[in-house]
């Protein structure tokens, strides 16, 4: 898994959405320090948030690990 590509995937699914980071860290239960990092490619989200975060963007996880270009 490329740490960069699963941020990447993160901030567009959450921008095409029209949120901040902050209101995805709200509706997921993470900081928004969390979201940030992932973003940035620093850290990986836990199994617990990609869960949330497919569910939250309406992709499948992976999507979000740039595993398959089909979102869903």
């Amino acid at each position: 898994m490329e740490v960069r590509r699963l941020g990447n995937n993160i901030a567009s699914e959450r921008a095409k959405l029209g949120l901040t980071q902050k209101e995805v860290a709200e509706k997921i239960g993470v900081s928004e320090k969390s979201v940030a990092r992932w973003e940035r490619g620093e850290i990986a989200p836990q199994a617990t948030a990609l869960k949330s975060l497919h569910g939250l963007f309406g992709c499948t996880v992976d999507y979000l690990l740039g595993l398959t270009e089909e979102r869903i």
